[in-house]
């Protein structure tokens, strides 16, 4: 709750508020071993844990044609066991009083593949001879057996997350008109089953010596430990491991539609229409990005959000919206999506979303919307911070800005640049990137209700 201070100022009425806390700093420290492998240590004695986070820079920008989901499918076969760790990683972090899911985990995205655990401090030590094992000796127990369990359980998830999840086809749908192929986010991270379930041994062990070198990974710590132990840790357990192939970023060219394409998908788990519309966006990192996160946080972000009072609110058409400014080192998506409530049809939430993008493009946005979407943004950075690691804390933080950046210690930076957004620039980042004549409607509708479009 803000403090308003009331100032007379002639006929106006002036409202001062406090001034901003600072924003916290990240101390840090960053240095890069003889192998390649770069590190970056920040203390944090709060609680006597360790996070410990480590990126491949490898994800579905590195996939080429024919071989889909290999970035996905490795995420996975990491968790099947090393030469000295043995076949269950899981056990070894349960032993020493770390469960899974949002503590120790593995995620794969467009630029990179992580694994993070959070540990007790004095378990330092095991949590990196555990990723050091993977790194160096995952292929010594690779076999035959493991790669048919990991194909079978991506497919599965590919089924679970994708085909049998209402408008999860779509989504693929869009990837796929979006980023035709040979560009590499043609299938998605996730793949597709054929490509899995023919993926040789040889070609995955290729995969792995390529892109899972020590010198194309970054290895985060943040927690209660002292720097000069930490050091010597890492040498001991990340030192040996020889250099692997140099792996620059790919630059495949971004592509744009020539025309707007509405599709039909016909979705045998949803019950309710949705529509979708999609353009091909911006790279992380470029000067509209902030704009364009602004943009999707005013349109689809919380009950405040446009799309939501005049759809769900005003209008009882939908039962929910979202919309999303996503961005990669290799290209950008930005997308709305409008889930009709029940007796309602894409036809009819169309024109309604036509004309708030029309208002955007035309009118711009207000200062009180710009002003929400920035603490927005600014609230869910700051919540990274209070957290050492698990997905989104600050062991993650760190690695995210040492790949897209270049500095672990980008926050301030970041910050500054989104609360440097103007309406001006939110209402041009609509006009260039949200054009009608170049973007991808979807009509998502139930499977057994196809002669609404």
């Amino acid at each position: 709750m803000f403090r308003h201070v009331l100032l007379m100022a002639g006929a106006a009425l002036l409202f001062a508020l406090p001034a901003r806390a600072a924003d916290p700093q990240i101390k840090f420290e960053k240095y890069q071993m003889p192998n390649g492998l770069t590190v970056i240590l920040a203390e944090d004695h709060r609680l006597p844990q360790v996070a410990v986070d480590i990126w491949y820079h490898v994800g579905a920008a590195n996939q080429t044609k024919g071989k889909s989901g290999f970035a996905h499918l490795f995420e996975h076969m990491m968790f099947s066991g090393a030469k000295h760790i043995g076949p269950t990683p899981f056990k070894i972090l349960e032993g020493i009083g770390t469960t899974g899911g949002a503590m120790a985990n593995g995620t794969t995205n467009f630029d990179r593949t992580n694994y993070f655990e959070v540990v007790p401090s004095n378990e330092l030590p095991t949590a990196l001879w555990m990723e050091s094992d993977r790194m160096a000796f995952l292929l010594d127990t690779l076999d035959e057996k493991k790669l048919a369990i990991q194909r079978n359980v991506v497919s599965n998830e590919r089924r679970q997350s994708f085909e049998n999840r209402p408008y999860g086809t779509a989504v693929l749908r869009m990837m796929d008109v979006l980023f035709p192929q040979p560009h590499p986010f043609y299938d998605s991270t996730i793949g597709t089953i054929a490509e899995i379930q023919s993926a040789s041994l040889d070609e995955i062990k290729a995969f792995f010596r390529q892109f899972y070198g020590v010198n194309n990974a970054s290895l985060v710590l943040v927690g209660d430990f002292q720097p000069d132990t930490a050091k010597k840790l890492v040498e001991q357990y990340f030192g040996p491991i020889p250099r692997g192939p140099e792996v620059p970023v790919p630059a495949p060219n971004q592509p744009a539609l020539a025309k707007e394409i509405r599709e039909t998908v016909n979705d045998k788990v949803a019950e309710v229409p949705k529509l979708g519309i999609a353009w091909t966006g911006v790279r992380a990192m470029t000067p509209e990005e902030p704009a364009g996160d602004m943009l999707a946080s005013i349109l689809g972000d919380g009950r405040t959000c446009r799309l939501y009072k005049r759809l769900v609110l005003e209008k009882k058409l939908a039962a929910g919206v979202d919309a999303a400014n996503t961005t990669t080192r290799i290209a950008g998506i930005f997308n709305v999506d409008v889930v009709a409530n029940a007796g309602f049809t894409n036809e009819q939430l169309l024109p309604e979303v036509q004309a708030i993008l029309d208002d955007v493009k035309k009118n711009g946005v207000t200062e009180a919307e710009l002003e929400r979407a920035k603490r927005k943004v600014t609230a869910a950075r700051l919540r990274e911070v209070e957290r050492i690691g698990g997905f989104g804390g600050k062991a993650d933080l760190l690695n995210a800005y040492e790949m897209y950046a270049g500095d672990p210690g980008f926050l301030p930076k970041d910050l500054a640049r989104y609360r440097a957004v103007t309406a001006q620039q939110v209402k041009d980042f609509a006009n260039a990137y949200l054009p009608d004549d170049h973007r991808l409607i979807q009509f998502v509708v139930p499977a057994a209700k196809t002669a609404e479009r």
